[in-house]
């Protein structure tokens, strides 16, 4: 049977929720023609039964192009075929069967959300017009300015910021962090809960709080690479380390296939997100936060901190609770946050990531909005 086939799948890249094409183009490659193709192509092993088609004979070198959609898949890896090519006739006197070999890969990537442009007041990395706002007001000498601190090295004392505040005020001439931005992402299956209600699979943010915080990292990412910051990724509660990620592509096909972690707690990860506090401006997506995490979190911003902190605390029981009811341990937890200097919002089911980002962005450093 010489009958070859070529697939493509577009986009071979997509958002979760939107459609995804299959095109099989098959051609005679002899001069005769064909009986007639009954054609079966695989399709993803999550998605049942296969793609049948029946195709009237092919003319010798004819080529024919056979197109279908898959359904809305949810956030993950797939793959499709190989395609089985079975030529019948009518009476049953010729069956022939042709099993190709190829097969072709496409990624579902989590929903990306677009963010409001916001300057970020005291912070140099996460708003669009970062630094005006705190430049714009005494000059730039005040921007690289803080309280001094004992053990400050007096020489670095600014006397003009001194005498206008009334305050011992320092030259703060390095910020490590400008530019860099960490984000903590919670993949704690503890940490997250699911809704009893079956969501929509174009968007199981609704189901699972776990899938929305996946989205707002992908969302929060997306926003401050395309606003020329740097992005770190820490993801592993066990923690393995810091990824970094360059540009919106490589984070979205990495968390197209995260899954959720055994660890209880983000201790593991306590080394790591150290460190990205000293070098870079933190922004933390949380599920139900622990003792431990919350002593962690508090812990790595100290009060003080020129590095700006951002948490959204996920209120995990609106998502367990018919009706979507509050609980109170993420109100709790954003509270203490708060106190140490983060700007936090509390999140509940349904709520977009563009509204908990701009509410976090407008929160009080000591105070937080529910």
């Amino acid at each position: 049977m010489l009958i070859g086939n070529r697939r493509s799948v577009s986009p071979d890249r997509v958002g979760a929720g939107s459609p995804v094409t299959v095109q099989l183009v098959l051609t005679n490659r002899s001069r005769l023609p064909t009986t007639r193709l009954m054609l079966e192509d695989r399709l993803p092993a999550q998605l049942p039964g296969q793609a049948r088609f029946v195709l009237d004979p092919l003319a010798g070198r004819e080529s024919r192009t056979v197109t279908y959609r898959l359904p809305h898949l949810p956030r993950g890896r797939y793959r499709v075929g190989p395609l089985q090519v079975r030529l019948t006739d009518p009476f049953g006197l010729v069956d022939i069967r042709r099993s190709f070999s190829a097969t072709d890969e496409f990624v579902v990537r989590p929903i990306v959300e677009s963010l409001p442009d916001m300057t970020v007041p005291l912070s140099h990395d996460l708003g669009d017009d970062a630094g005006s706002h705190s430049v714009g007001t005494h000059g730039a000498d005040d921007a690289s300015t803080r309280e001094y601190r004992v053990g400050d090295d007096l020489r670095k004392i600014h006397w003009r910021s001194t005498a206008r505040t009334g305050t011992v005020m320092v030259r703060q001439e390095e910020r490590p962090w400008q530019g860099r931005v960490s984000v903590v992402l919670d993949l704690r299956a503890v940490a997250h809960a699911e809704s009893a209600a079956p969501g929509r699979v174009e968007d199981e943010r609704g189901r699972s709080s776990l899938e929305w915080a996946i989205s707002a990292a992908a969302s929060i990412g997306t926003h401050l690479l395309m606003s020329g910051r740097s992005l770190d990724l820490l993801d592993d509660p066990g923690g393995s380390g810091i990824r970094r990620l360059p540009d919106p592509g490589s984070l979205t096909d990495h968390l197209a296939v995260v899954t959720p972690a055994r660890a209880t707690s983000l201790v593991g990860a306590s080394p790591a997100i150290a460190g990205a506090a000293r070098q870079s401006a933190l922004v933390a997506i949380l599920g139900e936060v622990d003792p431990q995490t919350l002593r962690l979190l508090v812990g790595a911003h100290p009060r003080g901190t020129t590095a700006p902190a951002v948490a959204l605390l996920l209120d995990t029981a609106t998502w367990r609770a018919e009706g979507g009811h509050a609980g109170g341990t993420a109100h709790r937890s954003a509270r203490a946050l708060a106190t140490a200097g983060w700007r936090t919002a509390v999140v509940r089911r349904g709520t977009t990531v563009a509204e908990a980002w701009t509410q976090a962005l407008q929160a009080d450093p000591v105070g937080v909005r529910a």
